[in-house]
């Protein structure tokens, strides 16, 4: 169990029910030691109320005075007994009947209490003592049945029970409430980590309880550190493009100065040698800005960036060979917004339609599916397509099948590179439908969907 709201809850839940059953226990405890104590009390008075009626006869015999006795101790059975043991004679309450109980004769005194079974099988609890009266020692014992405290009792018992019951329900029903009140700030925390995912802010809101404030606070700073040395990178790579355009410049004019082409050797391989870092570091300069997955604050919405993307290639491609059809870009797209980089998205879907604006006749088509964690990409062209051996080629990194047309490769190498920072996966083969190229790419951005 890895939530502590559950665990608390589990926590608290069993540290009530352990006190309802100690209370309740203490409570049936306490009720029967009063009552035994109650009954205890009530013997004693009995006993007196004996003595009081026994005498000692001419004779020297004990005996009880007729009249002084209550009716409950004539009653067979009545759950009411005492016995006076003499030296010479032993009286019997009428309640007894023909039974007898138990006792042992008492020093004068000396007072017990024990518990004894009655005549009915019932418990009775005995008192006696011993005593001296008018020159005579006998122990009295008096005894009374337990059995209607006994049932008092499991009554009580009961009722305490189903009391503690709808108590202890209370108890969780509140406590319960409190706890999902307590931990309602933390929802909203959950809430606003998910809109992170998703790109709707760029970090979470310190208003938070103080337990947890200093964590969102790192948080925070993290994201903002990231979003920090992401920007150094990017101005130091421009930067360093920047710098080195001058030098390559001037490589590129001495490349074409009458003494360097007198040497056609050396003109070509120092301009095989500029171009090549050229493309180098414009590839370079396109990976800078690719963020990858777990960026958060960033989407991607092809409803609203397709047309402006599609417009702009339209345009750029509508200078062609007059013997050529117009180019026609198709494409389709849910109404999903993506949890992806825009800018990472752009370069993906921008170069595969450019390589396929080069290579095609007169259509290119372009479809998305997918939901806001899973993209499916398919870019296919009526061009000429490649054959087995090409495709393999142009999986290859940095290769370019067609110098005539400058970019080919490097626009692989971007879309390769995306894909690889999502962990994603890249096929080319060709189009049963256009009978060009076709480019399907496959995206998962397990960051932000929470998966491993």
């Amino acid at each position: 169990m890895n939530s502590v709201q559950q665990r608390l809850q589990l926590g608290l839940a069993t540290s009530v029910v352990l006190l309802m059953l100690l209370l309740w226990w203490l409570v049936a405890g306490a009720i029967e030691k009063f009552g035994e104590e109650f009954v205890q009390s009530r013997l004693e008075h009995d006993a007196d109320s004996v003595l009081s009626a026994l005498q000692v006869g001419e004779n020297g015999v004990l005996q009880l005075t007729p009249g002084r006795m209550t009716n409950i101790y004539n009653q067979p059975f009545s759950g009411h007994y005492f016995i006076v043991l003499g030296d010479d004679k032993t009286l019997y309450s009428r309640s007894l009947w023909d039974e007898s109980l138990a006792v042992s004769r008492l020093p004068k005194g000396e007072v017990r209490q024990w518990n004894v079974q009655g005549p009915a099988g019932q418990t009775l609890l005995m008192w006696a003592g011993g005593f001296q009266k008018q020159g005579q020692r006998f122990t009295l014992a008096v005894a009374e049945d337990l059995t209607p405290l006994s049932e008092s009792l499991v009554r009580f018992n009961w009722y305490f029970a189903g009391l503690s019951l709808l108590t202890l329900l209370i108890l969780l029903g509140v406590q319960h409430y409190i706890i999902r009140r307590s931990f309602r700030p933390l929802e909203k925390i959950l809430h606003e980590v998910k809109n992170l995912q998703q790109g709707a802010v760029g970090q979470l809101s310190e208003e938070v309880p103080a337990e947890v404030r200093l964590l969102v606070r790192e948080i925070n700073h993290l994201l903002r550190l990231l979003g920090e040395r992401l920007q150094r990178s990017r101005n130091a790579l421009g930067n360093l493009a920047h710098v080195l355009k001058g030098p390559l410049s001037l490589l590129s004019q001495l490349g074409q100065q009458e003494n360097v082409r007198a040497l056609p050797g050396l003109s070509a391989n120092l301009k095989q040698q500029t171009d090549s870092i050229q493309q180098l570091m414009d590839r370079e300069l396109k990976r800078a800005r690719l963020m990858g997955q777990g960026v958060p604050g960033v989407r991607f919405s092809p409803q609203e960036e397709m047309p402006v993307l599609v417009d702009v290639l339209q345009r750029i491609f509508a200078v062609r060979d007059e013997q050529e059809k117009p180019l026609n870009i198709h494409w389709r797209a849910p109404e999903v917004v993506f949890v992806f980089d825009r800018d990472d998205m752009l370069e993906l879907i921008g170069n595969l339609l450019d390589n396929a604006c080069k290579w095609a006749r007169s259509q290119v088509r372009c479809e998305l599916q997918g939901d806001e964690h899973h993209l499916q990409l398919v870019v296919e062209d009526d061009g000429p397509g490649c054959n087995d051996e090409e495709i393999k080629q142009l999986t290859a990194r940095g290769v370019r099948i067609d110098e005539a047309a400058p970019g080919y490769g490097l626009g692989l190498a971007i879309v390769r590179d995306v894909v690889e920072i999502y962990s994603g996966k890249l096929t080319l083969d060709r189009s049963s439908a256009l009978g060009g190229l076709r480019v399907s790419v496959c995206l998962e951005n397990r960051a932000m969907n929470g998966s491993a």
